[in-house]
């Protein structure tokens, strides 16, 4: 039956288009990240097609969003359409179709379907330069966000950073559980500690600027007694009637986020919100806009007792953004670990963030050197060639000798 569907349904595709260009969209709902930075890179690309070529696009969504106030905000720039009966049956039939388009089935039609699967990182840098935000709140939501941002302590008219670590707690979605047989599940190598951030935190605050600790939920509340900067993540987003909403509009109106490779970091990136990561893992997490800045967690050699360079590190596969569990076990095997990064590391950052925002900040001679050395650890045509932003000045001063790379390696690099 799901067979005769599909097929029916790709027929009625195709000859609708002889009218009418229809796509399907079926939104990754379930996914803070993905709800967040891929329906905003699709609107963003979808903004710079011209009036004479765009298409009646339809998106779909779940009735039980992970965050409900970005769906609302998609739904302004959108039809959209909300059903959990449609949305898997929809899902169903886009899946099969795919399977058949790579195979011997040429009148499938899979340009019917649009390509909701990613946020554009690695794949295209540019549109996320060339367009502003799609999303935009009310002037009542902007209301109602001063509001809580009052009673979060924060007088009108102050600015703020928000800060985030990805602990044991984290889930990017409600429907993912960690694997106790995976040691790898439980050890995940993208989880840091927000005790690290504190000394950032504290001396931001000293700036004159506050701090919110911000995420759906924390393992650890933090350990500070300044008054400036608020464990919203801990404490303060359970008493507020709408947190989901709170969970945007902060982010939204932040002076920049400091964070790592959680995916709540979109909720600002897609306002385009200057961002500082620390503690990116593996080499190819970077920033995603010409203003953003970005450290990396290091690799440990134990047996060596040696930090391994970075170009070692994409030998073995480091050099996208994700560590798959059998990349992840030999490189454990070889008595490799990795290291988070320090305090003073993420204060550093966080200084030439603020030194840049306020266009204070002074390149030191080789500093372009050495941004271009981290540059040429990746092979020909890897897209962290193009990659905007820079890598913490500091950190690459700090770090010079992992950038160092033999010619006979380069050589022997295989391009992915």
């Amino acid at each position: 039956m799901l067979q005769i569907i599909c097929r029916f349904t790709n027929i009625l595709l195709i000859s609708l288009r002889t009218f009418v260009e229809i796509r399907i969209g079926l939104i990754p709902y379930r996914s803070l990240g993905r709800i967040a930075g891929n329906m905003e890179y699709y609107l963003r690309s979808k903004a710079l097609v011209s009036s004479s070529k765009k298409s009646f696009d339809i998106l779909l969504s779940g009735t039980h969003p992970i965050n409900y106030q970005i769906l609302k905000m998609i739904s302004r720039n959108a039809r959209l359409v909300r059903s959990d009966f449609i949305w898997n049956l929809l899902n169903k039939i886009q899946s099969t179709l795919l399977i058949e388009s790579d195979g011997s089935a040429d009148s499938v039609d899979v340009s019917s379907w649009i390509d909701l699967s990613h946020s554009g990182f690695l794949v295209e840098w540019d549109i996320w330069q060339q367009v502003g935000p799609q999303l935009s709140f009310t002037s009542t939501e902007h209301a109602i966000g001063k509001k809580i941002l009052m009673k979060l302590g924060i007088p009108d008219g102050q600015e703020y950073i928000c800060m985030h670590a990805r602990d044991m707690d984290y889930t990017d979605s409600p429907d993912y559980q960690r694997d106790p047989t995976d040691p790898f599940s439980y050890s995940d190598f993208r989880d840091c500690d927000i005790a690290t951030y504190i000394p950032a935190a504290e001396w931001l605050v000293e700036q004159g600027l506050w701090v919110i600790r911000v995420g759906h939920q924390a393992k650890d509340p933090i350990n500070s007694t300044n008054s400036r900067i608020i464990d919203y993540a801990f404490q303060a987003r359970k008493q507020l009637e709408d947190p989901e909403f709170a969970d945007v509009y902060l982010q939204a109106h932040c002076k920049f986020f400091l964070g790592c490779t959680a995916g709540v970091y979109y909720l600002s990136h897609v306002f385009d919100v200057p961002m500082a990561f620390v503690n990116m893992v593996p080499l190819a997490e970077s920033g995603r806009s010409n203003y953003d800045l970005f450290i990396l967690k290091k690799y440990w050699n134990v047996v060596e007792k040696r930090f391994m360079s970075f170009y070692e590190m994409v030998l073995r596969g480091a050099d996208w953004n994700r560590l798959w569990h059998d990349q992840q076990k030999i490189i454990a095997d070889e008595g490799i670990v990795i290291v988070d990064n320090t305090s003073d590391e993420i204060l550093m950052l966080a200084q030439e963030m603020l030194s840049r925002l306020e266009n204070s900040w002074v390149d030191l001679p080789n500093d372009s050197a050495l941004q271009g050395l981290f540059r040429d650890i990746f092979p020909d045509k890897h897209p962290m060639k193009e990659f905007p932003g820079y890598v913490g000045s500091e950190f690459l001063r700090q770090n010079e000798d992992l950038l160092k790379i033999r010619k006979d390696q380069m050589e022997t690099i295989i391009c992915h």
